[in-house]
């Protein structure tokens, strides 16, 4: 049992290394093109890729986000032409957000990128990671659903399998 938490500490403390190295690695050496996240903007335009077309309102309540953050963030996405905003024909008052085609690209490209780091495992290393990684993957979202199994929540969920779903075409 002991050799067992050991063996979980040393896990997780490799787990911790992984994220704020791979932080560092996406600095130093992916300088040129920032990864998209689950936060602010990467969130919108995975929202926008599941159902374009939607009020800044929608968005807001359907990403658990204040109205204040999705404007702010919703102009950073137009100012780099990732999305339109227009009024809606129904009602004025009404900001609709559209991805463009180069926010369209933006998350096709993003979803696409394998870090060359993984080239260093061999196939079936590769093989018994994504195994790994699936089980613990699969564990933490058990826990999250559990722990607040709101919507917000659940696109976290439409982020990952956005990018599983890119990787099997």
């Amino acid at each position: 049992m002991i050799a067992n938490e050991v063996k979980a500490e040393l896990a997780a403390g490799k787990l911790a290394e992984y994220e704020q190295l791979s932080k560092i690695y996406d600095d130093i050496v992916k300088q040129a093109r920032p990864r998209m996240t689950v936060e602010g903007q990467g969130k919108i335009l995975l929202a926008l890729a599941d159902e374009d077309h939607q009020s800044q309102h929608h968005l807001a309540s359907r990403l658990a986000m204040s109205p204040q953050s999705t404007s702010e963030f919703v102009a950073k996405l137009a100012k780099r032409h990732l999305v339109t905003l227009a009024k809606s024909t129904q009602d004025r008052r009404v900001n609709l957000v559209s991805l463009t085609p180069q926010g369209r690209e933006e998350i096709a490209s993003a979803a696409q990128e394998v870090p060359p780091f993984l080239q260093v495992l061999t196939e079936a290393e590769q093989d018994e990671l994504y195994v790994l990684l699936t089980k613990i993957t699969n564990a933490m979202y058990a826990d999250i659903d559990a722990a607040n199994p709101t919507l917000g929540v659940k696109f976290h969920k439409l982020f990952a399998g956005h990018y599983l779903n890119r990787f099997k075409k």
